[in-house]
């Protein structure tokens, strides 16, 4: 660990599975912190001449979760903000006989991080690499990046923690609801035409070491923008409205009226799987502009 730091003040890290750790300056006011030896970022409190001070007061929590989703946001990887003093009780009681050498809010702290790291890896065979520069990087102004648009940018981050595609579907499809307080085939409607030539940044991967498997690293956004596009070219030549359809599958998943998609195995789920990187990306271009 750094030295001068007070860690006791400091009550939260962030995981970020998936992502390579470097520091970086946040918002002009946090800095970035790796804690090698636990995998984690930690927020700092910074002065004006960007230098660490004790005596300014550390991140909240609601500080924390924010910087969290917005990395989580930016890397389209989950993140998990964990206590770096004794964890909080989980938030209910598990069913069974004590495990007083395992106590369940280690136990459920613990499972957040696996689950964390098991959503990047059905995304990803590689690590990601960090988007942001060390100091003064425009997309690491958080706040003003994400001024009055922290419920979007909430819901996204929690819509990619999932594991199951069903349930991931329906929270990016929750993003797109929010800015109208719709059921979000407006939304779809007059922004479809955008993804193909919206900026969704670049985020790369970083390739394995093997030499066998060293080739160039894949740029994520171009990935989905070219599955994006070919399942709206698909859609359209099958004469079927896009929002029309992408609706339909988010009613199927959460109420039980008609055409239910009951498990995540066969042909609908198949459609939801082809689906997601339009929803995906259309639910970006809502976090960002509403």
């Amino acid at each position: 660990m750094m030295q001068g730091i007070d860690w006791p003040s400091l009550a939260f890290g962030i995981r970020m599975p998936g992502v390579g750790i470097e520091e970086f300056e946040a918002d002009g006011k946090w800095g970035m912190q790796e804690l090698s030896e636990l995998g984690l970022l930690v927020p700092l409190p910074l002065n004006a001449d960007g230098y660490y001070n004790a005596s300014l007061t550390a991140p909240s929590l609601e500080n924390v979760l924010f910087v969290a989703d917005c990395i989580a946001f930016d890397h389209d990887s989950p993140t998990v903000v964990t206590p770096l003093q004794e964890p909080a009780a989980a938030p209910y009681e598990p069913i069974g006989h004590d495990r007083p050498w395992l106590p369940s809010n280690r136990t459920y702290r613990d499972t957040l991080d696996s689950v964390a790291q098991q959503a990047h890896e059905i995304r990803y065979t590689d690590m990601l690499r960090l988007r942001y520069g060390t100091y003064n990087d425009p997309l690491a102004q958080f706040s003003r990046r994400f001024t009055d648009r922290t419920e979007p940018l909430a819901l996204y981050a929690m819509a990619i923690r999932h594991v199951d595609l069903l349930a991931e579907y329906m929270g990016l499809y929750r993003v797109l609801e929010a800015p109208r307080s719709s059921n979000g085939m407006d939304f779809i409607t007059d922004h479809l035409d955008s993804v193909e030539e919206y900026d969704f940044g670049k985020l790369m991967t970083i390739p394995a070491f093997l030499p066998e498997q060293a080739k160039k690293p894949v740029e994520v956004f171009s990935v989905l923008k070219e599955r994006a596009l070919g399942r709206v070219e698909a859609l359209t030549t099958a004469g079927i409205d896009t929002a029309r359809h992408l609706y339909a599958i988010r009613n199927g998943l959460a109420h039980g009226k008609k055409d239910l998609i009951l498990n995540d195995f066969g042909n609908a789920v198949d459609a939801v799987a082809a689906d997601l990187p339009l929803l995906k990306l259309l639910a970006r271009i809502a976090v960002e502009r509403g």
